[in-house]
């Protein structure tokens, strides 16, 4: 039997895939599909070439910031699903995956509340897109539930955003918490941060959303960020396209995917200068968790005593060294189960524990689930 021939695409260049790819492996092995990724499709020419090349029985699209003119109408009665589109440049008819933004203002909330600030505030990128306003109105409704005072930047016009973003980064007062509406932004934020003299994390902590490396890690200090799930978006994507060519009269189906995670970096490690080589100590671990890094060499980054580090850890950080690093590979383990890489079986190893027995203790010590029960709990997509 011929495999059906299926398209992944994304306008973008920039976009990284991969995670979108993993979730739709379940359905790809399910149908039998034969999945091709194309990215940076900059023209609506290119498109309609792939599109009599390859000849599929189905897209998915990814469009993100970018739709790169691609629209619905070229691609005749091939049956699509759109992630990332905002449905109202879509058909009623349309099929499509959205994150449910609103979770990301919250959790980028509850990880800067952690440290008691002076003021938060949200910068919004130029040219804002649909799912900019869920993540600003979560993040303010958090903030001030918690009683403490909030600001804002917008800015729609792209050629005096940048200006713009200068003056209100100087006119806050600090130390302070910003979240910004997604990495690129974030990056930007920080950038000038860093020319206005403004120290980070210690004047301005800063958390980003996508959680895309590029950005990310490129960056001094590297940048905490909102993990969405990209994973489970391209199975429901998957799953929603199986339908759709088993049934072409389906139409009209929204599913949305949220942001469970967050990857913490040193944008939010607010450490005190009495805390001397905490922070850097925290960057070795979570760079090297599934290297097999040791607590006697994060305590000779810290040029002092065992006995000395551990009460620094135990002071700053409520925890011991050795759950730092616990930590650090559950948060490894988690992004790795959600992204569909790796079989549960051999985690263990991928992640820097001796044994699956250990493993799973501290996984389970550390999230209240086994790592199936977690994988199951953070795979569910909601239909409208």
């Amino acid at each position: 039997m011929k495999k059906r021939e299926i398209l992944l695409l994304s306008p973008s260049a920039q976009r990284d895939l991969t995670d979108i790819l993993s979730g739709i492996v379940p359905a790809v092995e399910r149908n039998g599909w034969s999945v091709h990724v194309v990215g940076d499709i900059h023209s609506r020419k290119r498109l309609l070439a792939l599109l009599k090349f390859w000849s599929p029985d189905g897209c998915i699209v990814h469009s993100g910031l970018n739709d790169g003119g691609i629209v619905p109408e070229d691609f005749g009665r091939i049956p699509v699903v759109w992630i990332d589109r905002d449905p109202a440049t879509l058909p009623p008819s349309a099929l499509c995956v959205i994150q449910d933004s609103r979770p990301a203002g919250t959790l980028a909330a509850k990880e800067l509340l952690r440290f008691n600030l002076e003021l938060y505030a949200f910068v919004d990128r130029a040219n804002p897109q649909f799912w900019s306003e869920d993540r600003r109105k979560a993040f303010r409704e958090a903030v001030e539930l918690n009683g403490k005072d909030y600001r804002e930047y917008t800015e729609p016009s792209k050629s005096k955003w940048r200006r713009g973003l200068k003056k209100f980064l100087l006119s806050l007062p600090r130390p302070c918490g910003v979240f910004c509406t997604n990495d690129s932004v974030a990056v930007e934020v920080m950038s000038q941060a860093s020319k206005l003299g403004i120290e980070m994390p210690d004047e301005m902590l800063v958390v980003g959303v996508d959680d895309v490396d590029a950005f990310c890690e490129a960056v001094s200090p590297t940048l905490t960020s909102v993990h969405p799930s990209f994973a489970a978006a391209g199975l429901a994507a998957a799953e929603l396209l199986a339908r759709s060519i088993a049934n072409p009269k389906l139409k009209g189906v929204i599913k949305t995917f949220v942001a469970h995670e967050i990857t913490r970096r040193q944008s939010t490690r607010h450490i005190t200068t009495n805390g001397g080589n905490i922070g850097l100590a925290l960057e070795m671990i979570r760079r090297r968790a599934a290297e097999g890094v040791a607590v006697d060499e994060v305590v000779s980054l810290m040029g002092c005593s065992r006995r000395a580090a551990e009460l620094r850890f135990r002071q700053y950080l409520h925890s011991t060294i050795l759950d730092e690093i616990h930590a650090a590979r559950i948060e490894l383990a988690k992004r790795i189960i959600l992204s569909g890489k790796f079989k549960i079986g051999g985690l263990h190893l991928r992640c820097g524990f001796d044994s699956p027995a250990t493993f799973r203790r501290v996984f389970k010590s550390v999230t209240g689930l086994s790592p199936q029960a977690y994988l199951q709990k953070h795979q569910e997509v909601t239909t409208t």
